[in-house]
């Protein structure tokens, strides 16, 4: 994948409940696999998100909350990163970046660990957004994409544990940045056993209809860096540091590691990203 560069981005970000279409004006044309290729953006005035997701220390994270097995930790938009910093990744099936099950998906990394046994009902993601809108044009009117696999490698989906394209929520985090609302994408309902062990998930929103004008919109998986500290609600075991991968068709990606000099992130961020398992330990 050759990548288009980063922008240099230091801006107060909007919080708002309700994009209009018209905001989407700024994001036709040729997508891109980066919040940064987007920008620069205009500055905007910051305002108070009434939505908010129960923190992950109290053992609930997602939004809707649930019972919490892991948790990457929140988003933080600090301007004293690099200016360079890229702040997510593509990670949709939308008009603007189709495909299937997805045009681009953020592959994320957690560990079982050892001596424990995970009953997991739900995954999500987090994803800096124009609009989160789930609309697939059918019943039911809102899903996303999952799955979970196992010996993951670069260039290589490895083995599909389970997966599924399910009922989904889309609901702000009350955070925002460059001029996107996050959204936790929350798929619920699932019934499977890990044992100890590396994974890796995604959960990729879905909106194709093309009767709806916001699936116009865009969504990237949060970053998330480890800069001296853990991050905001991190649960549960560490995400494992430079082990996600970015696979994209449409980018011509296949499970391109996300960190490093050639990288999806060209070398700047996606360390480490947004994302959880909801569940119970079954056994310890």
């Amino acid at each position: 994948m050759v990548k288009n560069g980063f922008f240099s981005i230091s801006l107060v970000a909007a919080i708002i409940a309700v994009v209009q279409p018209a905001t989407a004006q700024n994001y036709h044309g040729t997508p891109k696999p980066t919040v940064q290729d987007y920008g620069p953006f205009p500055a905007t005035t910051r305002s108070t998100m009434t939505v908010k997701a129960p923190s992950a220390a109290a053992g609930k994270c997602g939004n809707p909350s649930a019972a919490c097995l892991f948790y990457g930790g929140d988003f933080l938009n600090n301007p004293a990163y690099p200016p360079s910093l890229a702040n997510g990744l593509s990670n949709e099936n939308t008009l603007a970046v189709p495909g299937t099950p997805y045009g681009a998906a953020v592959w994320i990394p957690f560990t079982v660990p050892a001596g424990q046994t995970w009953d997991v009902t739900g995954l999500f993601t987090n994803n800096l957004s124009s609009y989160g809108v789930l609309d697939q044009g059918t019943e039911p009117p809102a899903v996303a994409a999952w799955s979970i696999n196992e010996d993951t490698f670069a260039g290589n989906a490895g083995t599909v544990i389970d997966s599924g394209i399910s009922p989904a929520t889309s609901t702000p985090t009350g955070r925002a940045a460059f001029g996107l609302i996050e959204y936790t994408v929350q798929v619920k309902g699932l019934s499977l056993t890990l044992t100890p062990g590396l994974y890796w998930l995604s959960v990729v929103p879905v909106c194709s209809n093309s009767a709806n004008p916001y699936c116009e919109g865009i969504f990237f998986t949060s970053d998330v860096e480890y800069l001296n500290t853990t991050p905001t609600n991190a649960f549960g075991p560490a995400e494992p540091m430079d082990a996600a991968f970015f696979d994209s068709s449409y980018f011509g990606s296949s499970f391109q590691p996300t960190n490093g000099p050639v990288g999806a992130c060209g070398g700047s961020g996606c360390d480490a990203f947004s994302a959880g398992v909801l569940g119970k330990i079954a056994k310890k």
